[in-house]
C-alpha cells in the first residue's frame, strides 16, 4: 500500500512507520518532514511560460522557415556558433571560442566538447559544415541560403555555377570548424548568430527527409524540443535534457500560441492566459500605457517597413512619379498621430542603429512639407498626370489594423497630389505569390535584418536578391554593392555604404516610410526580461506565481 501524491507515489506506509520508531521522537518529525520536502521538490508542477505568437508558421525548418514568430521558437529549438545573451549581447554559443586572420578571411571555430543532439547523439563540426552545404544547396530552395553570402562560392553556389562541396567551410577535427570568406566581413559574427546558421541534423534529415521536424521526429539543439504541434492551437516545447546549459535554464515547458487576432491576443494576456504577447492593437497601444504601463514594453525594431514599388509596371517606371509618390508622405503624421507606437519615421532604408552606420537622411528629409508637395504635383505634371488624367495605382497590404492605418493614411495624402490609390487587401500566402508574379503596384512590406549591417538593407535591391520584388537593376548600384566589400577601413566602409545607399534612393526603386515599434506585453511573473531588440529566449526568463 502507498501514501498517494498529487504527482504519484510519494512513500511506502511500511517505511514510515519503520522510520517513527527507529528514530528519537525529537528528530522523527523533522526527519520525515526532510524527506517529504526532497520528494515534493522532485514531483513538483512544472513551470510553463505561454506566449502569443503572431501566425501559425508553414514549417519548422531553420534554413527556410522566416519571419516574427519564426524568430524566439527558433532560438528556443535552435542554436548557433554563436548566440545572445540576456541582455541581447553577443556571445558564445555552441563554439566555446574562435579565431579570425589579420586579413578577416579566415575565421576558426573551436566547439564545446560533449555537445549532443535532442536524442543523445553527438553534434560536431561536421554537423555545421553538412548545414551550410545545405543551406546554399540550389536543389534544396531553402529561403536562409542568402543570409550566408560572405563565405566563398556560396553565391556561385546559390546560383548553380558550382557545387555545394565547393563552399568555404571545412573541419579540421570533429570539435574545430573553418570559414573561408570572399570578402572581409565584419558582420560575420554577428550573421553567425542568427537561427538559420545554426546546425540542423543531418542523421534525421537523411532518414525522415522533409518530415523530419514533425514532433516526435524532430531533433534540435537548443535549450527546448518540441513534443507537440496542434495546428492553429499552440506548439509545446520542453525542456531539453541534453542542452549544454540544462541547469541553468529554469522554466520546464513553453507553448506557443499562434493568435492572428490581437485584439484576442490582449484579452486572453488580460485573463492570464499568456504570458507573453507581441504587437500590441494600434487602437489598444494608448489604453496599454495608461493602464499596464508596467507590463508594456515598447522599442524600436531593427528593421524597416517600406513600399515596394513594381518598377516594372509601365507608369512606375518613370522615376519623377516614384519620387512624387514618396516625398508626399508625411512620415511625421503617420508615426505620431497614427500609430503612436515607438515608430521612428525615416526617409532613408538602412536604419541609423544598424552597426556603426549613423544617420543618412536623403536630401528632402528635411523640407518642408508643403514644398515637398508643390513638388510632387510639378513631378506628376511633367509626367503627364493631371486633373484630366490622374494617376491610378493599386497599393496591397495584410489585413492588420496596424498596415490598414498606414494605408488609408497614405490614400488621403496621395489624394492632395492628384493620384487615386486603390487599397487592396492580400493574405500572407496571396502576397508571396504577387510578389513573385509581379502582379501589383506597390505593396507595403516588413523587413527585419538577419545580421547587423546596412549591407543587409540594400540587399533589398541587389539585382539577384530573391526579396528585390521592386525588380530594380541598375548595374552601378550593383557594382556599388560589390565594391562595399572591398574595404578594410570600417570609417570609409561605412561612408561609401551610404553614398551607395543614397544613389539607389535617388531612384526611388523603395518607399522607406519607418522603423517599426515593437511592442510587447510582459506579465509581472515573467522575471529576466530586458529590453533590447534581440530574440527573448526562454532560456533567460523564468517565472514566479
Amino acid at each position: 500500500m502507498y501514501t498517494q501524491g498529487k504527482s504519484g507515489p510519494l512513500m511506502d506506509d511500511t517505511l514510515m512507520n519503520t522510520l517513527r520508531f527507529a528514530l528519537p521522537c525529537k528528530l522523527t518529525s523533522w526527519f520525515i518532514l526532510a524527506i517529504l520536502l526532497a520528494v515534493t521538490a522532485v514531483t513538483a508542477e512544472p513551470t510553463i511560460l505561454h506566449r502569443g505568437s503572431a501566425n501559425e508558421l508553414r514549417s519548422l525548418d531553420p534554413q527556410y522557415v522566416i519571419g516574427n514568430t519564426a524568430g524566439a521558437l527558433m532560438y528556443d529549438l535552435f542554436e548557433g556558433l554563436v548566440t545572445v545573451n540576456e541582455r541581447g549581447i553577443l556571445v558564445p554559443g555552441a563554439a566555446e571560442s574562435w579565431e579570425i586572420s589579420e586579413d578577416g578571411l579566415k575565421y576558426v571555430f573551436r566547439l564545446r566538447e560533449g555537445l549532443r543532439w535532442s536524442d543523445g547523439e553527438p553534434l560536431t563540426a561536421e554537423d555545421f559544415a553538412y548545414s551550410f552545404r545545405r543551406i546554399v544547396d540550389p536543389k534544396n530552395a531553402l529561403r536562409g541560403a542568402g543570409t550566408i553570402f560572405p563565405i566563398n562560392n556560396a553565391v556561385a553556389i546559390s546560383r548553380g555555377e558550382k557545387p555545394a562541396t565547393e563552399l568555404g567551410v571545412r573541419t579540421i577535427d570533429p570539435l574545430t570548424l573553418e570559414f573561408t570568406l570572399e570578402f572581409a566581413a565584419p558582420f560575420f559574427l554577428d550573421m553567425l548568430a542568427g537561427f538559420p546558421q545554426a546546425a540542423v541534423p543531418r542523421h534525421v534529415i537523411e532518414k525522415h527527409g522533409s518530415q523530419w521536424t514533425k514532433p516526435g521526429t524532430m531533433i534540435v539543439s537548443g535549450a527546448y524540443t518540441m513534443v507537440e504541434w496542434i495546428p492553429n492551437t499552440h506548439y509545446k516545447l520542453v525542456k531539453n535534457p541534453y542542452y549544454r546549459m540544462v541547469d541553468q535554464v529554469q522554466i520546464d515547458e513553453v507553448y506557443y500560441h499562434p493568435v492572428v487576432d490581437k485584439e484576442s491576443a490582449v484579452k486572453r494576456f488580460r485573463a492570464g492566459e499568456l504570458d507573453i504577447v507581441l504587437d500590441v492593437p494600434p487602437n489598444r497601444l494608448e489604453w496599454a500605457q495608461e493602464n499596464m504601463a508596467d507590463q508594456l514594453k515598447v522599442s524600436s525594431a531593427p528593421g524597416i517597413r517600406y513600399l515596394i514599388v513594381n518598377t516594372n509596371q509601365p507608369y512606375l517606371q518613370d522615376i519623377r512619379v516614384r519620387k512624387a509618390l514618396s516625398i508626399s508622405i508625411n512620415r511625421e503624421i503617420i508615426t505620431s498621430k497614427i500609430l503612436r507606437d515607438g515608430s521612428i519615421p525615416v526617409t532613408n532604408l538602412v536604419p541609423a542603429a544598424v552597426s556603426v552606420y549613423g544617420p543618412n537622411p536623403t536630401p528632402y528629409a528635411d523640407q518642408p512639407y508643403e514644398q515637398r508637395i508643390a513638388e510632387a504635383k510639378k513631378l506628376l505634371k511633367e509626367a503627364g498626370y493631371g486633373r484630366d488624367n490622374p494617376l491610378e495605382i493599386r497599393v496591397s497590404f495584410l489585413p492588420q489594423e496596424n498596415f490598414r492605418r498606414v494605408v488609408v493614411a497614405l490614400q488621403a495624402m496621395w489624394r492632395s497630389i492628384g493620384v487615386d490609390a486603390d487599397l487592396q487587401t492580400v493574405g500572407k500566402q496571396g502576397r508571396n505569390k504577387m510578389h513573385l508574379s509581379g502582379d501589383f503596384d506597390l505593396s507595403i512590406f516588413t523587413y527585419y535584418a538577419p545580421f547587423s549591417d546596412p549591407t543587409a538593407f540594400l540587399l533589398l535591391l541587389e539585382p539577384n536578391s530573391f526579396r528585390n520584388y521592386s525588380n530594380y537593376n541598375n548595374p552601378r548600384f550593383a557594382a556599388m554593392l560589390d565594391k562595399t566589400s572591398n574595404f578594410t577601413d570600417e570609417t570609409k566602409r561605412m561612408a561609401f555604404i551610404k553614398e551607395t545607399e543614397q544613389f539607389a534612393l535617388s531612384e526611388h526603386p523603395v518607399i522607406p516610410l519607418f522603423i517599426p515599434g515593437r511592442t510587447f506585453l510582459v506579465s509581472t511573473r515573467t522575471k529576466g526580461w530586458y529590453d533590447h531588440t534581440e530574440p527573448h529566449m526562454a532560456r533567460h526568463l523564468s517565472v514566479a506565481d
